[in-house]
């Protein structure tokens, strides 16, 4: 059976992260039951996900984005209707 160390940070998620692969898995490459050998609780970290909500990341690429300055939605110029789709008031 394959050893698994069971990891619990702040935020209440958990990972399970190999110690060591068994015989049986070298061989096959197919994951056993997870046995358990060691528990750890990391008190101050927070996962990624949960850190990522917390504070978003400065996307490199999001200055780049230019944004309009008001919350308008944009206008359109008027077009004439070409002469096929034009309504005659006769």
């Amino acid at each position: 059976m394959c050893n698994y160390i069971y990891k619990e940070l702040s935020c209440q998620h958990h990972y399970h992260l190999v110690e060591s692969w068994c015989p049986k898995y070298i061989e096959t490459q197919k994951r056993c039951p997870p046995t358990i050998v060691s528990k750890q609780y990391w008190g101050d970290d927070i996962c990624a996900a949960c850190r990522e909500r917390r504070q978003p990341s400065k996307a490199p690429w999001a200055k780049m984005i230019k944004r309009p300055s008001s919350r308008r939605l944009p206008t359109y110029p008027s077009y004439p209707y070409p002469p096929s789709c034009q309504i005659s008031t006769r």
